[in-house]
C-alpha cells in the first residue's frame, strides 16, 4: 500500500527560518519514506528573490537556451527555456505567486545539492541514518498535454528511474522501451495532497521503500533529455528561424518580430517572414501589395545572387509561418503570392 500524507504549516519561510529544523518538528519519516518538499519554500529559505521590474530579461538570464517564444495578447513575451535549474519549462520556473513584496522567486541552480543538504540536516536533527529520501518538486506544463503537474526538480536518496527494459511482460515478450520515471511519478502523486492555496508545501509518501537508497544517488538532473535524445530542442517556428540565422531569445528575433499566441492577419505573418529573409543583409527591396485575399511580395535587386538568396530564404520563412506561396520570376524581379 502507498500512502501520501499532507504536511501543512503556517510558518512563513524566510532565510532566517531553519527549514530543516522546522520540518523535523513537523514530520518524522520512517525508513523508506519519501519527503516531498515544494521548491517554493526552498527558494524562500535560500533567499532566491529577484525584482520583478523586467521579468523577460530575468527569464533570459535564467536560461541556458530558449526553446520557443510567443508574443502574448498583453504585449509581453512568454518563453519556454532550458532553465539553469535544469528542466525545460515556461519562464525558467520564475514564480510570482506567494512570493510577496512584488518580488519573484527563482529556482535553485542545483536542486539535487539542496535535496542532499536537506536530507543530511534532517537525518542529523533526527539522530538517525539518512534512511529516507528527499525530493524537491516544482510545477510545469507538458508538451501536448493540457494543465499542470508536479515533477522532480531535485532528489536525494531516491532511485529516480526504474529501467524495465529486457524484462518479460505478462505475455513473455521482453520489454524494449519501458523506463519508468519514479521521481516524477512520486512528485505528481504528492501534489494531490499539497497545494498553493492550502498552505501544504510538504507531503510524506510511504510504501515505496524499494526505490529509497542509503546513498544520495544520481539525483533528478539526469531526467532532463539533452543532446541526441532531445528531439524537440526548438519549437516549430524557432527551428525554421534559427536555420535562417534568427535564433530565439536574441535581439535579431525581437527585431524580426515574434509570433503571437493569438490569431494574426496574413500581412503580419508575411511582414515578419520578410524581415527574417532580409536579416542576412542582402540589398534587395521588398514591396507588399494586396492581391484579393492574398498578398503579393515583389523582390527587386540589381544583384541576381542576392535576389535569389532572399527569394529562397523568404520561401523558407513563409513556410515557417505556415503561409504557402507561389513565385513568378521575370528578367529583373521576383513576385511571390502568399495566402
Amino acid at each position: 500500500m502507498i500512502t501520501i500524507r499532507p504536511v501543512g504549516f503556517t510558518t512563513e519561510v524566510t532565510p532566517e527560518v531553519d527549514l530543516p529544523a522546522l520540518l523535523a518538528g513537523l514530520v518524522r519519516p520512517e525508513p523508506g519514506d519519501i519527503l516531498v518538499v515544494t521548491s517554493k519554500i526552498v527558494s524562500k529559505w535560500l533567499g532566491l528573490y529577484a525584482a520583478s521590474a523586467d521579468r523577460e530579461a530575468l527569464v533570459l538570464r535564467q536560461a541556458r537556451a530558449v526553446v520557443a517564444e510567443r508574443a502574448t495578447e498583453s504585449g509581453g513575451i512568454t518563453r519556454v527555456v532550458h532553465a539553469t535549474a535544469g528542466p525545460v519549462m515556461a519562464g525558467a520556473g520564475i514564480d510570482a505567486s506567494n512570493a510577496g513584496d512584488d518580488r519573484l522567486l527563482l529556482l535553485p541552480d542545483d536542486a539535487d545539492a539542496v535535496a542532499r543538504q536537506l536530507r543530511a540536516h534532517l537525518a542529523g536533527l533526527l539522530s538517525r541514518p539518512a534512511d529516507f529520501a528527499v525530493l524537491l518538486s516544482d510545477t510545469s506544463g507538458r508538451a501536448w498535454r493540457a494543465g499542470l503537474t508536479d515533477f522532480a526538480l531535485g532528489a536525494a536518496g531516491l532511485r529516480p528511474i526504474d529501467d524495465l527494459r529486457g524484462l518479460p511482460d505478462t505475455a513473455g515478450r521482453d520489454l524494449a522501451v519501458t523506463i519508468r520515471n519514479i521521481a516524477d511519478e512520486v512528485a505528481s502523486a504528492a501534489d494531490l495532497v499539497k497545494g498553493k492555496v492550502d498552505r501544504v508545501p510538504v507531503a510524506l509518501v510511504s510504501g515505496l521503500a524499494a526505490y529509497v537508497t542509503a546513498e544520495d544517488g544520481p539525483g533528478a538532473c539526469g531526467l532532463v533529455r539533452t543532446g541526441p535524445s532531445d528531439w524537440f530542442g526548438l519549437g516549430r517556428a524557432e527551428a525554421v528561424r534559427a536555420a535562417l540565422g534568427v535564433a530565439p531569445g536574441t535581439p535579431s528575433a525581437t527585431e524580426a518580430g515574434i509570433e503571437s499566441v493569438a490569431p494574426e492577419p496574413l500581412h503580419e505573418k508575411v511582414s515578419r517572414a520578410v524581415r527574417v529573409a532580409l536579416s542576412a543583409g542582402d540589398a534587395v527591396e521588398v514591396e507588399l501589395a494586396a492581391r484579393g485575399a492574398a498578398l503579393a511580395i515583389r523582390l527587386q535587386g540589381g544583384d541576381p545572387v542576392a535576389l535569389g538568396r532572399v527569394w529562397a530564404r523568404l520561401e523558407v520563412a513563409l513556410a515557417g509561418e505556415r503561409v504557402s506561396a507561389t513565385a513568378h520570376r521575370d528578367a529583373t524581379d521576383v513576385t511571390l503570392t502568399a495566402g
